[in-house]
């Protein structure tokens, strides 16, 4: 009698050559983890050690089942017989699914690496079991000539996680078995080498290791189970499928196949099951990026902010029935028929589908720009409609590379007709086991095997998409649907081209304004002010030095009072052209907010003391020169002549902007005079149209003629071109109504282009703050958590070390290895130690803080950088007798900042000598320095959110530090620099006016 032989090849045929690639097969044991009813799997991929780490908390296997069920190919998953059982189950979790029904599923695991060594615990079995380990080359499966019989597979069990020696005895029992099939010629050479190089490269101690790699995977527990997958040398393609094309701002190949296991982005997504890490370290700094992080793919909230949703179920004819809404306004309870299969019962079942859809570009959609920006930004890398089944995803559906429903392909022949785009739509389409179960994965797990479920499951969904095009996205506006969605989008575009042109006429003016900002702040640290004006005088001065030569009295008194008029006038013109209006016609943000009242400070002091005194200097030389010349100067002529010269300038200006108001008023009465003319013309024409339509109609003479249906027809007609017009004049109408036009108690006048600019100003502030503030929480959160988690740890290394000191006295060899561990330790404790004043929970109360003490922090942090940057840190005698009285946590990070931001400009200046000096009196405390000044129109500017000078400064310091003092009743200022510096900060108490 005959017997099938199995080849070693099969299984590398069955396994490698089946699977996708890596990310596929790592997805195929994420499944197998899925059904031992782990709750956690993590990956971690060691780089300079080219090994591949996969753990999952589930059941495990005992040998037994190792030996019966993993080492067995076609294992079964749904039926039972003599010879098997069914998998191990956890009755303390709810039943899951199988998803590897296969059993082919683990040799995936050969398309990763080499090599595996397989470690697993069994638990929740009736009695106890060791730890099992398990070396497989799956070289040997790629070898011609050899059958599976003939092929090792060591085994061992231990107590504990093996160690790296009882690793290097599985593979001595490898080693041994090749030195078997050489001397019996079943493998060459060549192929022996190879393979023993392989096996000999594998350097993994499994216990060691386990300490070291974050996450809770302790199988030494008696209580605790689970299966652990060392691979190494892993294959060159996974640090490919991890880094993807860098030109590229498409996912890469294991964001797109292990982003998304679960459903976890439509509103009140079933939990998920296991939770899921992949951690790359690319360098033995124990620094990783996790891969899968869970913030890149769609969450509820973004699914709900997209412009287009459909949600509802098809039913086991292939008909949908469900709730579509559009521009998440109008709600539609729809059906889309489909008779592909005569209304029978398909063998595809029911499902579920949830779909979101955002437009193509900004100006069609109702989302704001920055969530548009974010979630299309996700779309171009994780857009496109995901299979679930039983909440885990089917491969590769989703994947935007894969087209399975030619949404693409179609909109490529016509967009108008075939409205959806892939990459702009993201949901999920949800199967169960039960009700779709003639929907069978591929083996090689690349989708659907294109049976005839798989077959009717596409057409009904082409045909889905197809017909919803034409129900509510027609761009003729051919169905009541189509019809709202292009007067919303035709909505939408007047609304967003209208900001366009505000924004691009905006533009101009705002470049305009803040050039005009900078050169005053520039002229103003230059001097050219006072020298300009000084010129003027100078000018002035030699005009009168020329009358000294008239000899005609009445004559030279009245080129006094001229050239007196003239500097006037000069001196007036300057001023008035180095002034900066304020903006109009768009909004500015807050720092450019504070630039302008920085200036209307700076201006107002120059026109109390520079243009005053230039004026009090020509009167001046008026009188000296009266003198000199011995001229009667009219008094009464003079005064007439400058209030001439001011009425003329009120007049010239006031006239002219009168004529602007006038124009505008004007332009815009005759534009809505035009638009209203033309809305009436329009309706005219239409019922005329109508009534022209009456010499068409023969009513008496055909029977069939329906008088309802005709009239409602010329109604609508009517009623639409006149629904249009009133909608229009009444946004006219609400437009001019909010026209506000009013005065302060002050007597000013308040318009509504100051309340827009004044909202504007806000909104552009709260964008700016918005991320920083997020990026502030998690920065908080992770602090404390460092703090909480190494202060236990410093307990418990503090307690050994003390235990060590007892063995290092007896023992001289000990001695200078714990002197060394005990000044290192130390010396990290006090950075350590740092932490503690930070951190309000360990200072609830308020307490008396000398400067001292705040002085003594600051060296501690310090001291190394003052030491590297040969840095002074002085300190006055007022500045050490004083106290504040406040939590620590509020003041020390002040300091800090300050001390932080003193260090890097002092060490971008030149100097020889690099001072900061603590000085403080009665009114407060002073920080100075003297490395580079700060410029004069930043003084304010330093304090706002986000604003920086340094390379790559976040601009947070500074604006926390005021904020949180202004808490405390403190405040924190750019001051006049003391003695010897160049920067001086300032805090003080505030002064509570109500009080005074």
């Amino acid at each position: 009698m005959a017997k099938f032989k199995t080849r070693a090849r099969a299984l590398d045929l069955l396994g490698r050559q089946q699977i996708a690639g890596i990310p596929t097969a790592i997805n195929e044991l994420i499944k197998n983890a899925h059904d031992a009813y782990a709750d956690n799997f993590d990956i971690d991929y060691l780089r300079t050690s080219n090994l591949l780490i996969l753990r999952d908390d589930g059941l495990g296997m005992t040998r037994e089942e190792f030996e019966t069920r993993w080492l067995t190919i076609g294992t079964e998953s749904k039926f039972v017989n003599t010879k098997s059982s069914l998998p191990p189950i956890d009755d303390s979790k709810p039943r899951r699914p199988v998803m590897g029904e296969k059993g082919i599923g683990r040799l995936a695991i050969a398309s990763i690496g080499k090599q595996v060594l397989i470690i697993t615990k069994a638990k929740n079995r009736s009695d106890n079991h060791k730890i099992v380990a398990i070396l497989i080359n799956w070289e040997l499966f790629e070898l011609p000539g050899i059958n599976l019989e003939d092929i090792v597979i060591p085994i061992r069990e231990f107590d504990h996680l093996p160690d790296e020696a009882d690793i290097n005895e599985l593979k001595e029992e490898v080693q041994l078995s090749l030195d078997e099939l050489l001397k019996d010629n079943i493998i060459s050479q060549n192929d022996f080498a190879k393979i023993s190089s392989t096996l000999n490269s594998l350097k993994v101690n499994p216990s060691s290791l386990n300490d070291q790699l974050v996450g809770n995977f302790n199988v030494n527990d008696s209580e605790k189970g689970g299966t652990f997958f060392y691979i190494s040398p892993v294959s060159e393609n996974l640090a490919f499928d991890i880094e993807g094309n860098k030109e590229s701002k498409d996912a890469t190949k294991i964001e797109k196949m292990l982003i998304g296991f679960h459903n976890t982005m439509t509103p009140n997504h079933p939990k998920p099951i296991i939770d899921i890490n992949f951690r790359d370290y690319k360098g033995n700094d124990g620094l990783y990026v996790n891969l899968i992080d869970k913030e890149q793919f769609f969450i509820p909230e973004e699914f709900e902010l997209a412009d287009h949703h459909f949600n509802g179920k098809f039913d086991e004819y292939g008909q949908f029935r469900g709730d579509i809404k559009i521009y998440r306004e109008k709600s539609y309870d729809h059906i889309v028929n489909w008779n592909g299969n005569n209304f029978k019962p398909t063998d595809c079942g029911s499902f579920e589908i949830n779909l979101a859809y955002i437009q193509g570009q900004l100006k069609d959609s109702v989302v704001d720009a920055e969530n548009w920006n974010r979630i299309t930004s996700k779309a171009d890398k994780f857009g496109g409609l995901y299979i679930y089944k039983d909440n885990i995803r089917v491969l590769p559906y989703g994947d935007s590379d894969y087209d399975f429903l030619d949404i693409e392909k179609n909109r490529s022949k016509r967009a108008s007709t075939y409205f959806f785009s892939y990459r702009r739509m993201f949901g999920t389409i949800n199967i169960t086991h039960l009700e779709n179960s003639k929907l069978v994965e591929k083996a090689g797990r690349e989708g659907f095997i294109e049976n005839k479920a798989y077959r009717q499951l596409q057409a009904i969904l082409k045909n889905f998409f197809i017909q919803l095009a034409a129900d509510f996205f027609d761009d003729k506006s051919k169905t009541p649907q189509s019809e709202f969605y292009n007067e919303r989008k035709e909505e939408r575009n007047g609304f967003y081209n209208a900001l366009e042109r505000r924004d691009k006429l905006a533009k101009g003016k705002k470049e305009k304004f803040l050039k005009e900002l900078d050169a005053f702040f520039e002229n103003l640290q230059q001097h050219k002010f006072e020298s300009t004006v000084n010129n003027i005088i100078s000018n002035g001065i030699n005009k009168l030095n020329d009358i000294t030569y008239l000899k005609d009295l009445d004559e030279a008194s009245q080129k006094i009072i001229d050239i007196e008029y003239e500097l006037r006038q000069s001196v007036s013109d300057y001023k008035k052209n180095i002034s900066v209006s304020f903006p109009k016609g768009f909004g500015i943000n807050k720092n450019a907010r504070r630039d302008y009242d920085n200036y209307l400070a700076e201006y107002r002091i120059l026109s109390e003391t520079l243009f005053k005194n230039a004026f009090n200097e020509v009167d001046n030389l008026v009188s000296e020169f009266g003198e000199k010349l011995n001229v009667e100067l009219s008094k009464r002529k003079r005064l007439e002549q400058a209030v001439e010269f001011i009425s003329t300038e009120a007049v010239k200006t006031n006239t002219k902007k009168k004529a602007e108001t006038t124009e505008i008023v004007t332009d815009v009465s005759k534009r809505i005079k035009d638009l209203t003319s033309q809305l009436m013309l329009d309706l005219d024409f239409q019922i005329r149209s109508v009534k022209d339509n009456f010499k068409n109609l023969s009513i008496n003479e055909s029977e069939d003629f329906d008088l309802v249906t005709e009239r409602k027809k010329m109604e609508d007609e009517i009623e639409l071109i006149s629904q249009r017009n009133t909608h229009i004049m009444d946004r006219i109408i609400r437009q001019f109504e909010s026209f506000y036009l009013d005065k302060d108690d002050n007597g000013n006048i308040i318009t509504n282009d100051q309340i827009s600019d004044a909202i504007a100003e806000e909104l552009d502030d709260l964008r700016e703050r918005v991320q920083t503030d997020i990026e502030l929480s998690q920065l908080g959160l992770a602090v404390g958590i460092l703090h909480h988690e190494f202060s236990s740890t410093v307990k418990s290394i503090r307690s050994s070390i003390r235990d060590l000191k007892a063995w290092s006295d007896v023992n001289e060899k000990l001695e200078g290895v714990y002197n060394n561990i005990k000044v290192n330790f130390e010396h990290l404790d006090g950075y350590l130690n740092l932490f503690t004043p930070l951190n309000r929970r360990l200072n609830k109360n308020k307490e008396e803080i000398k400067l001292m003490e705040i002085k003594s922090f600051l060296i501690d942090l310090f001291s190394s950088r003052f030491e590297r940057h040969n840095i002074q840190f002085k300190h006055t005698k007022g500045f050490a007798v004083q106290k504040l009285f406040g939590y620590r946590s509020t003041f020390y990070p002040v300091f800090v900042n300050l001390i932080d931001n003193a260090i890097y400009w002092l060490n971008q200046s030149d100097l020889n000598e690099k001072i900061i000096r603590l000085h403080a009196d009665d009114s407060g405390i002073y920080i100075s320095n003297n490395g580079i000044e700060i410029p004069l129109q930043d003084k304010e500017r330093i304090f706002s959110l986000g604003f920086s000078r340094k390379d790559f400064g976040r601009g947070m310091g500074l604006s926390i530090s005021r904020e949180v003092l202004e808490s405390e009743n403190y405040k924190i200022d750019v001051v006049t620099p003391r003695e010897g510096a160049n920067v001086t900060f300032k805090l003080s108490k505030q002064i509570d006016e109500n009080y005074e």
